[in-house]
C-alpha cells in the first residue's frame, strides 16, 4: 500500500472534493498528505476550489472513515486503488472523470490487452442468453476481460457464462462491499477472482445501493472497455445509457440485431440504424471489429481438440520442450514402432508436430 494512501482516501471523502479537484489539490501540493497539511489559503490557489470547500478539508469526519476503510481493507484483502499508483487501470488514467479512488477485490489483469463490457436488459430472455454465448464461446482462446455490472439479466448471466468457459471476468458495482447488490448475486461475486476476474466499486463498504450511484458504475464500465456490447435493451434503460457514454468516450459500441418491433431489441436497433454501434452476431464479429490476433495458446487447444489418447500422449510427452528424438518417445510410451510411427505421422499432418532432422519431433506451436 502507498504510504499516502490513507491521506489520498481521506481526500476523497472531503465533501465537494471531485476527481479533477482531487488531481489538482494533490499536483499543486505534492501530494494528498500535504493537501490535508495546508492551510485554506493555500488551497484557494488551485482553481475551481471555493473557501467553503477549502474549509471543510478540516472535518475530522473525512479521516475517521479513511481509518475504516483501510482496516477494512486490511481485514477482508480489498486493494485500494488510486488514479496516481502504477496499478491504476490504464484505460481510466487519461479521463479526468474517472475516480480518484477505487476499490478491488480478486485477481483482475487491469493490463489486459483486450477487454469489453456485455450489458443488457435485467428481463433477458432465452435468445438473448444464446446470444450471450455466441458471443462469449469463441473468445475463450483470446481470454478478454468481460466487463458487466452484477445486476439481473443480462449481466449475472454474463458473469456465470464467463466462469463457465474460464473467462476472466469483472463486476462493477454501484454500492459498497458490504452490501453487494443484488444480495442474490453475492456468491457469484465472491467466485469471479477464480478466473481472474473480480469486484469493482469506486464505493467505501458502507454505502448501500442507490439509483443515483448506477449512472457512476455505468460510465466506469464503459471506461474500462475497448468495446461495450448491448445484447438486449428497451430503447430507454441503464445499458443504453452506457452504450451512450462509451460512445461519447469514443469506446466502440456494438449492439445484437433483433426483429423489429419486439420491446427487448428496440435499443440494440436503434443504436445500429443509428450508426453508434457495430452489428455485433457472435464472438467473431469482436474478434473482427477489435483486430484481435489469435494466440499460441488458442491454435494448440484447435489442435489439440481432434487427437485420440495415442496421440495426445505424443502430444504430453513434447510439451514444454525444445525436441524429443523418437528413441524416447518409443522407450517412453512402449508403443510399438509401427504404431508410434503412424501416430508421428498422423500428428505431422495435422499440423501439431514438426519433424526435425535426426528423428526428432517437436510441437508446432
Amino acid at each position: 500500500m502507498h504510504p499516502d494512501t490513507y491521506a489520498r482516501v481521506a481526500l476523497s471523502r472531503a465533501p465537494h472534493i471531485g476527481p479533477k479537484l482531487f488531481r489538482a489539490l494533490i499536483e499543486h501540493c505534492g501530494s494528498a498528505s500535504e493537501v490535508l497539511r495546508a492551510r485554506p489559503q493555500v488551497l484557494c490557489e488551485v482553481d475551481g476550489i471555493a473557501e467553503r470547500t477549502a474549509a471543510a478539508l478540516a472535518d475530522e469526519r473525512k479521516n475517521r472513515e479513511a481509518e475504516a476503510i483501510l482496516e477494512h481493507a486490511e481485514r477482508y484483502g480489498i486493494d485500494i486503488i488510486c488514479c496516481l499508483d502504477d496499478d491504476y487501470p490504464d484505460r481510466l488514467k487519461a479521463l479526468t472523470a474517472a475516480p480518484p479512488i477505487l476499490y478491488h477485490s480478486g485477481a483482475t489483469d487491469f493490463r489486459n490487452a483486450r477487454s469489453l463490457s456485455v450489458v443488457g436488459t435485467r428481463d433477458m430472455s432465452s435468445r438473448g442468453a444464446l446470444q450471450i454465448d455466441r458471443i462469449l464461446d469463441p473468445l475463450v482462446e483470446y481470454q478478454p476481460l468481460i466487463i458487466s455490472g452484477l445486476a439481473y439479466g443480462v449481466d449475472i448471466y454474463t458473469h456465470r457464462r464467463c466462469l463457465q468457459l474460464g473467462l476472466p471476468t469483472l463486476a462493477v458495482m454501484g454500492s459498497g462491499f458490504n452490501h453487494v447488490y443484488p444480495a442474490a448475486h453475492a456468491r457469484t461475486a465472491a467466485q469471479l477472482a477464480d478466473t481472474g476476474g473480480g469486484v469493482l466499486t469506486a464505493y467505501p463498504y458502507w454505502m448501500q445501493p442507490d439509483k443515483d450511484h448506477f449512472p457512476a458504475r455505468n460510465r466506469i464500465v464503459a471506461m474500462l472497455s475497448d468495446l461495450t456490447i448491448v445484447v438486449e435493451s428497451a430503447r430507454r434503460g441503464g445499458s443504453m445509457i452506457t452504450a451512450g457514454m462509451a460512445h461519447d468516450l469514443g469506446r466502440k459500441v456494438g449492439a445484437c440485431p433483433g426483429r423489429g418491433g419486439e420491446r427487448l431489441t428496440e435499443g440494440c436497433n436503434e443504436l445500429i440504424k443509428t450508426g453508434r454501434a457495430h452489428l455485433i452476431e457472435d464472438g467473431t464479429d469482436v474478434v473482427q471489429l477489435l483486430g484481435w490476433k489469435g494466440s499460441a495458446a488458442g491454435q494448440q487447444r484447435r489442435l489439440f481438440e481432434d487427437l485420440d489418447a495415442d496421440e495426445q500422449d505424443i502430444v504430453n510427452q513434447l510439451r514444454d520442450r525444445d525436441s524429443v528424438e523418437i528413441d524416447e518417445l518409443h522407450y517412453q510410451l512402449k508403443a510399438p514402432p509401427a504404431k508410434l510411427a503412424g501416430c508421428l505421422l498422423m500428428l505431422e499432418m495435422k499440423g501439431v508436430i514438426t519433424a526435425l532432422p535426426g528423428h526428432r519431433y517437436r510441437l508446432s506451436c
